[in-house]
């Protein structure tokens, strides 16, 4: 659909007329001053940066709204927990795919491990209280699971947009990579492509600053609707590409944070894996923004990324729907195998949430001490119902030290049916 809008190039291109140059200036001028439009105030190089209204603009829009309550509706059947494992699956794999979009390897060992230190007590800085050694990713993994719990908050400064680069992407850039201005880079930067050089960032820091503080006025401004915004601020930040390396990994975290009041957690969490999958339409979307017969106008790019943001809602409603019907038969097996089995009330819980883990896509299974947790009991008492649990069949150990049980294969088989 977003083929549907001729930006400013193509409409130059295809007027044949001997006046295509005057033409084409009058329909720039026209679009930017439209009552639809809605300029962003930052001034580059292509002009004041703008997105139109256009009628498959709003079409798309309220299809988007529409998904967004379907997922809003199915999220809050899962239960809690089962919730709350999805969330820490999906921002271990946003971590995992926005890194290798990046060519910084990390392996999905390595960026679950960061999200559990994190919902562990991990420190600020990656350490524990008793190991001050961080965890590779642990900060990156923070920011993001502020995003699920609420308490993330938008940069306000330029000092806030470095701290969030720093936990993104410093400790896997390069010494000679690192800024070397006061905040942001000091030389110019060209991102190279396979054809030579593709983009060529904002020179001198002042300038740099300057397009970054417009860009987070435009974010604050009501009379920019959220989702437009958003996706303006994220050409904004890597159109300007305020560092050497990292800037990819800073400006898709940003472009979630900037969606938080906008899109459901899931979409919003699912968003890098659709972008990783559809890169090349994505750093297309990017190039022809780019381009000086557009003028700044943004309204393609703006399409492009809600074309994702919709393909990542369907893939989410396909798998939401499908984990409510497993989760509805979860909930009758639970009671009868505990009854069958003869297992203590207790026992039955556990064995809930090892489905509701196992539905959630987890995998993570039960420890000692979230079953403690669970059944407010003692671990000698969570113990002997894990055992039950084990001995009936429906449950096997995953590991000794620590203790971790999992869900049986066969019970796991009959979830899949």
């Amino acid at each position: 659909m977003s083929d549907d809008y001729w930006d400013l190039a193509r409409v130059f291109h295809a007027d044949r007329s001997g006046d295509a140059r005057a033409r084409h200036e009058g329909e720039a001028r026209r679009r930017v001053e439209a009552d639809s439009s809605f300029r962003t105030g930052v001034v580059t190089a292509l002009g004041e940066l703008f997105t139109a209204t256009p009628r498959v603009l709003s079409l798309k829009l309220g299809d988007l709204a529409r998904a967004e309550r379907r997922i809003a509706v199915l999220w809050e059947v899962l239960p809690q927990t089962a919730r709350e494992e999805y969330l820490a699956q999906a921002v271990s794999q946003e971590l995992l795919v926005t890194n290798a979009m990046e060519g910084v390897k990390s392996t999905r060992k390595e960026t679950d491990r960061a999200v559990e230190s994190v919902r562990n007590g991990a420190l600020p800085g990656g350490g524990t209280a008793g190991s001050a050694k961080p965890v590779r990713f642990g900060e990156f993994a923070r920011l993001y699971l502020a995003l699920t719990d609420g308490t993330a908050a938008l940069p306000q400064s330029l000092e806030d947009i470095r701290r969030i680069y720093d936990a993104v992407a410093g400790g896997e850039v390069a010494e000679a990579d690192r800024p070397d201005g006061e905040l942001f880079r000091a030389h110019a930067v060209s991102v190279e492509g396979p054809r030579g050089p593709e983009h060529q960032g904002m020179s001198g820091e002042l300038r740099i600053g300057q397009a970054l503080t417009q860009m987070m006025a435009m974010v604050a401004n009501p009379g920019i609707p959220g989702l437009q915004s958003a996706i303006m601020a994220h050409f904004v930040f890597e159109y300007v590409h305020p560092f050497y390396d990292g800037n990819g990994r800073t400006g898709r975290y940003l472009l979630a944070l900037y969606l938080k009041d906008e899109l459901t957690l899931p979409t919003i969490l699912s968003l890098s894996r659709v972008i990783a999958e559809c890169k090349n339409k994505y750093y297309k979307a990017f190039r022809q923004a780019e381009g000086k017969l557009n003028c700044g106008e943004l309204t393609s790019f703006v399409l492009t990324l809600l074309d994702f943001i919709g393909q990542a809602q369907a893939e989410l409603i396909d798998r939401f729907e499908a984990q409510a019907g497993q989760m509805d038969r979860a909930v009758g097996l639970g009671r009868q195998l505990g009854e069958e089995h003869g297992l203590a009330r207790q026992a039955v819980s556990l064995l809930e949430f090892l489905m509701e883990d196992y539905v959630a896509g987890g995998r993570r299974g039960l420890t000692l001490d979230d079953a403690s947790a669970r059944l407010g009991l003692g671990k000698q008492s969570a113990r002997a119902y894990l055992g039950q649990l084990a001995d009936s069949g429906l449950a096997e150990y995953a590991a000794r030290r620590p203790l971790r049980v999992s869900l049986s294969a066969d019970l796991a088989e009959r979830l899949d049916e």
